[in-house]
């Protein structure tokens, strides 16, 4: 998904907020904070490769339940290795990149100065970036006072993953890693695209497919309060939407979450 068209990555206001008042600071305060998100509603999150589950809604799209195990379908990660659609016709698989290496000297960079708090940030954390990703994004783009309340929401709804979370983001605003790194968002949209066309091919393309996804991409695209964003999910088709949508966002968080954090 590309950034003016299906998808789109929170812009640079969200940096400029974090470098008027330095990052330790503002998401010390983030941690701290109730708000407006007292007591969120929870909900369990989607299994991931190898999980445990009981049935089909228990895994992440486009997973499956097999023998009470999420696995993708095929046997891979995310379906056929060739980015078409399985025999059964559940869904698309990796792209041609899902094999490939660190996709820029950037990433080497991030991986080695931050690799500890990557390798700690567990599917709580890529639930906490998937769910900004998806549901913070116009509030970013348009400068909304409410930016704030969605981040603590996201945090809310995955609280095991608040401080894996933090410590990456940390990590990514302090590394000297500029250069190779860019200023944001280029680095994060290279990666983005890197991960379109390989390991998310499958989870993009199941969107893409499914009108419950586009027409819940579609409404968090233009809310502008945080009322509004999480008033996109008010039917069960728009929650069957946010879910594939928001698994899209944990696969892109897998690779790219440190990326969409630096300076």
């Amino acid at each position: 998904m590309d950034r003016g068209a299906k998808g789109f990555s929170l812009p640079r206001m969200r940096l400029v907020f974090l470098s008027l008042f330095g990052a330790p600071l503002v998401f010390a305060w983030l941690a701290g904070a109730a708000g407006c998100n007292e007591d969120p509603e929870l909900e369990p999150r989607p299994g991931f490769p190898g999980d445990s589950c009981t049935k089909t809604d228990d895994c992440a799209v486009p997973l499956r339940c097999i023998e009470n195990v999420c696995v993708a379908p095929g046997g891979g990660s995310g379906g056929g290795g060739d980015g078409g659609v399985e025999p059964d016709g559940f869904g698309p698989g990796p792209g041609p990149s899902a094999d490939a290496g660190p996709w820029s000297q950037c990433d080497e960079c991030l991986e080695g100065a931050c690799g500890a708090a990557e390798a700690a940030c567990g599917a709580d954390c890529h639930n906490i970036e998937a769910c900004i990703e998806t549901l913070c994004a116009n509030l970013s783009a348009t400068g909304s006072p409410d930016e704030p309340a969605c981040l603590q929401y996201c945090q809310g709804r995955f609280p095991a993953g608040k401080d894996q979370h933090l410590a990456v983001v940390n990590c990514a605003q302090d590394v000297m890693c500029s250069p190779p790194c860019t200023f944001y968002p280029q680095d994060y949209e290279l990666c983005r695209t890197f991960m379109n066309n390989g390991d998310c091919t499958g989870y993009m393309k199941a969107c893409d497919a499914d009108t419950r996804c586009s027409t819940y991409r579609d409404c968090v695209k233009f809310c502008g309060t945080i009322a509004d964003c999480t008033a996109c999910d008010d039917t069960a088709d728009a929650t069957e939407g946010r879910k594939k949508l928001e698994a899209y966002e944990q696969c892109v968080a897998g690779e790219c979450l440190t990326e969409s954090w630096i300076p």
